[in-house]
């Protein structure tokens, strides 16, 4: 290929049901039955011809979710669909091809296809990644052996942990996760990988769909989804999306309920200068119980049902999560483009519960306690950033520079049991802690009337980088990079609210250096080879003996690979292979037992494969496909004597597969589908003992069948075989199962 252009393609109160989204979404469904009986000769998208049961291409081909890019014209709707361009690690739309680093992409094709209603069902099936309950509220996501905290929506960084709640997809068009470290272009974080979340952006045809669903454990939602011009001229486009959804959960009487409103308008203010404005809200209500099912004193399970609950009849949590965003696209001429993008998300989160804290005596004693949190985390971020060609030596090249701002204010508040509560309850301390029976009355609710806990901690980001992709022969690329960081944190205590003593403190890191490499060689039209460098750090606010801060941890990885794509981009693969070294960990220094200080100096390393295979293998049958290997250790002996793997979240072996295929001939109205995720063996341990999870297996199924060109239905079963086992393993104390059988049925309308 000759000097390719960069983007250039190859309980009651929880069971209550509003009825806004039900009834838009009944009305745009009935809209469309009339619609095609009415013998309407609209033109049917081409993704949706070619794929019926998966209306999704046809929103996906009428509202591109990035600005436009030069598209070679061998790339068809089919390959827009479910390999598209993407940002995540590169921050200009690039096919995965042109990044020497592990990109999937969860598109809205696979979203609808399996109806995946939040980030931890999208999770769930990307390969490489798995999904860990720490407690029954919040989830983390882990890869490569290490947490994913690098977070992104549309491109522009953010510090909200996303994955601990965990939002709902309505609003989004796709999800692009990049394994290993992403510091050149997003600062701070684990070198586990980034998540980006790409917006739904106004269409600029007038498109209209939504879906009614419902199924097993009261699951019950509706989503709209509306969008086109305003203006006659098309310079003006708007979209709107609303969602809600309520079910049970897997535990007895406990449940969640979701609802999500979302709008964008974009302006095309001259034929060079776009405009983009939005906003969503995102409330959630749950009662959970906050551990997983108990374990006995010799790590043996408790002998219950997977569906018992041993948390409160009072347990809830609630989070409202607000978002504003912004962003100017100015084109410079030449083919360079500017970019100013603003996100704000305020997340107010408050729980209150009470839970098992400890294992379980052979007589049935156990400890519980109680706890009342609440949090307003409030978030801004700016992204400055210019990107375009430039000729040297006969060649053309690629350049991107940018800055960056992120700041960050989380107030936390915790409420503590006082001498009623405890006269109450029999209980003592803070968190009103008794020792009783596994099966203990609980309906007693703390007044919470002792202690209050409040502090500030504010954040900053400061980042400048710049990124160069340079051509040096013709199937030969060369990728630098360098970014420089600056970061501070001040912790404040509440004055009136400083049971503890606590102080402020200050952390700062200056002119932190992150460098990137990578090596790109095409082997002909389908197949590129390459191999990459890129490292990250995290800052740690522990101290030495000497009062100073202790390096931050740094993680660096080497990856090497082959990626190929077919069928004009229809079709993707990749093969990696990794090393992920991570340095400085935080430890108790050993010199002074006991008093608080500490040393960086705990490595470990993760290596391992990785294999992917996302898209059509014809026009009928689409597959999204992934397996990974990683073996994890301990590299000292200081803080591992056995050198046992130090990540007990991430299995040795992970398989996720699933694949959807349209019947041919007088069948086509109906498409079958299925999947499967299997996963060898998982344990936690504490010193004295281990509790385990063996390999396991579960199945997913799914019939579609297209009632007329504008609806259509379809039926979804996860784990067919209701199997039973360990999803998480939080501690030896407190095991979380998997879900059991769950059918779903889903009406979808599309104008």
């Amino acid at each position: 290929m000759k000097n390719r252009k960069v983007g250039q393609s190859r309980g009651n109160k929880g069971r209550r049901y509003g009825l806004t989204a039900s009834a838009l979404a009944a009305g745009i469904a009935f809209t469309a039955a009339a619609h095609a009986q009415s013998g309407d000769t609209s033109t049917t998208p081409a993704s949706q011809a070619a794929q019926p049961a998966a209306a999704t291409s046809a929103q996906a081909s009428a509202a591109p979710t990035l600005p436009a890019i030069k598209v070679s014209a061998d790339q068809d709707k089919l390959a827009q669909a479910v390999n598209p361009a993407t940002t995540v690690g590169s921050k200009i739309p690039l096919s995965q091809r042109e990044i020497p680093q592990s990109v999937t992409v969860i598109p809205q094709e696979q979203i609808q296809q399996q109806s995946m209603r939040t980030l931890d069902d999208a999770m769930t099936y990307a390969p490489g990644v798995t999904v860990f309950h720490g407690d029954s509220d919040r989830s983390n996501y882990y890869a490569r052996g290490f947490p994913i905290d690098t977070w992104l929506l549309d491109g522009v960084p953010t510090t909200q942990n996303l994955a601990s709640i965990a939002p709902s997809l309505v609003m989004y068009d796709r999800v692009e996760v990049l394994t290993g470290p992403d510091g050149l272009l997003n600062g701070f974080g684990s070198p586990g990988g980034s998540i980006n979340l790409v917006r739904k952006r106004a269409p600029s045809t007038f498109s209209a769909n939504a879906e009614l669903y419902g199924g097993t454990s009261s699951h019950l939602g509706a989503d709209v989804d509306i969008g086109g011009p305003i203006n006659a001229a098309g310079t003006l486009r708007g979209r709107v999306v609303a969602s809600e959804n309520y079910q049970d959960l897997l535990q007895d009487s406990t449940w969640q309920r979701n609802k999500s409103v979302y709008g964008t308008l974009e302006a095309d203010l001259t034929r060079d200068t776009t405009v983009r404005v939005g906003a969503s809200y995102d409330r959630t209500d749950k009662k959970a119980s906050w551990n997983g099912d108990p374990v006995y004193d010799n790590y043996s399970p408790v002998p219950v049902s997977r569906s018992a609950y041993f948390g409160a009849p009072w347990n809830h949590a609630s989070s409202d999560i607000v978002t504003a965003f912004a962003g100017v696209e100015q084109k410079l001429g030449g083919g360079w483009k500017a970019n100013l993008d603003f996100n704000y998300l305020e997340n107010r989160y408050s729980l209150i519960n009470e839970t098992l804290l400890t294992t379980v005596s052979p007589d049935n004693q156990v400890t519980f306690s109680s706890d009342k949190f609440r949090f307003d985390d409030q978030q801004e971020s700016i992204n400055l950033m210019a990107n375009g060609p430039f000729t040297l030596f006969g060649r053309e090249h690629h350049l991107t520079v940018g800055a960056s701002y992120e700041r960050e204010s989380l107030k936390q508040t915790n409420y503590y049991c006082g001498d009623s509560d405890n006269a109450l309850l029999g209980s003592s301390g803070n968190f009103c802690e008794f020792t009783g029976s596994l099966y203990s009355d609980l309906s007693a609710e703390p007044a919470f009337d002792g202690p209050v806990y409040g502090r500030t901690t504010v954040t900053n980001q400061y980042g400048l980088y710049g990124n160069a992709r340079i051509s040096l022969l013709d199937p030969l690329t060369l990728v630098l990079g360098l970014r420089g960081t600056w970061w501070n944190e001040t912790y404040t205590p509440n004055a009136s609210e400083n049971p503890f003593g606590d102080t402020v403190t200050h952390s700062s890191i200056t002119g932190k250096i992150t460098p990137y490499a990578g090596l790109i060689y095409d082997i002909d039209d389908h197949h590129s080879v390459y191999a990459s460098y890129t490292s990250i750090f995290v800052p740690q606010t522990e101290t030495d003996a000497s009062g100073n801060i202790i390096k931050p941890i740094e993680g660096e990885q080497y990856e090497v690979g082959v990626k190929g794509d077919y069928m004009h981009g229809r079709l993707n693969t990749s093969l990696a292979l990794f090393q992920l070294t991570e340095r400085n960990r935080g430890m108790a220094d050993p010199r002074y037992p006991d008093q608080g200080f500490y040393i960086a100096t705990g490595k470990a390393r993760s290596r391992g494969v990785e294999m992917t295979a996302t898209g059509y293998v014809t026009p009928n049958w689409s597959v999204f496909a992934g397996y990974t290997y990683t073996d994890t250790y301990y590299m000292d002996s200081s803080s591992n004597p056995d050198y046992i793997g130090f990540s007990a979240i991430s299995p040795k072996h992970l398989l996720k597969l699933w694949t959807n295929y349209r019947l041919p001939g007088e069948f086509n109205k109906f498409s079958v589908g299925g999947g499967t995720m299997v996963s060898s063996g998982i344990s936690a341990t504490d010193g004295t003992g281990t509790v385990a999870q063996g390999g396991h297996a579960t199945v997913d199924l799914r019939l579609g069948y297209q009632i007329n060109k504008n609806l259509s239905a379809a039926i979804n079963v996860t784990n067919l075989f209701d199997r039973r086992y360990y999803e998480s393993i939080a501690s030896t104390g407190s095991l979380f199962y998997g879900d059991r059988r769950q059918v779903l049925f889903t009406l979808r309308a599309a104008l």
